[in-house]
């Protein structure tokens, strides 16, 4: 498929569906890990103290994904899902330092959607896994060092003084279709 296909082109609207193909495959694979689809880029799971979340993002220039992984508090009143974690494009291959390990790249066939998503779930369950047990402390997300924003700390310091209390803001449900 060629990177220079026009928005609306036929060739364009087949990287669409290819690319939906590629979502629906990276879902099932997911499953076993706890993750769900709860919106078409979003795959969530609940954590310990947050929810857990991997985003995919289709860039419009050509046939290709970046994974990015981030934390929610579920009482947050934030608006938008925060990208607070890793994403693909900046994870360094160790065997060739400069380059990105992770690629994510489709064509017209089903060997190469496979081929794709298995690649994400590779990233998932080698870096998202990693990422998101090293936030299973609260004291890791509430340190100076966490990836929540104030608001969000604060919303995790409520919850975890009055854990009886929680619920999901609607902003979160809004935002990841997640409970």
């Amino acid at each position: 498929m060629s990177l220079s296909a026009l928005p609306g082109s036929a060739e364009k609207k087949q990287e669409s569906r290819d690319a939906q193909k590629v979502l629906r495959l990276l879902a099932k694979k997911l499953k076993p890990l706890g993750f769900e689809r709860t919106k078409p880029t979003f795959f969530t799971r609940s954590g310990p103290y947050v929810l857990e979340f991997v985003h995919v993002h289709k860039f419009t220039f050509g046939p290709t994904f970046r994974v990015h992984f981030g934390v929610r508090v579920r009482s947050d009143n934030f608006a938008a899902a925060h990208l607070n974690g890793p994403d693909s494009g900046s994870i360094v291959d160790p065997t060739m330092p400069g380059l990105r390990r992770y690629r994510f790249t489709f064509t017209p066939n089903e060997a190469s959607w496979e081929s794709c998503a298995d690649a994400m779930l590779e990233c998932v369950a080698t870096e998202g896994l990693h990422w998101f047990a090293s936030l299973e402390n609260p004291t890791s997300l509430l340190s100076s060092e966490s990836p929540l924003g104030p608001s969000a700390i604060n919303a995790l310091q409520r919850e975890l003084e009055e854990p009886s209390s929680v619920q999901v803001s609607k902003a979160t449900q809004m935002v990841l279709n997640a409970a």
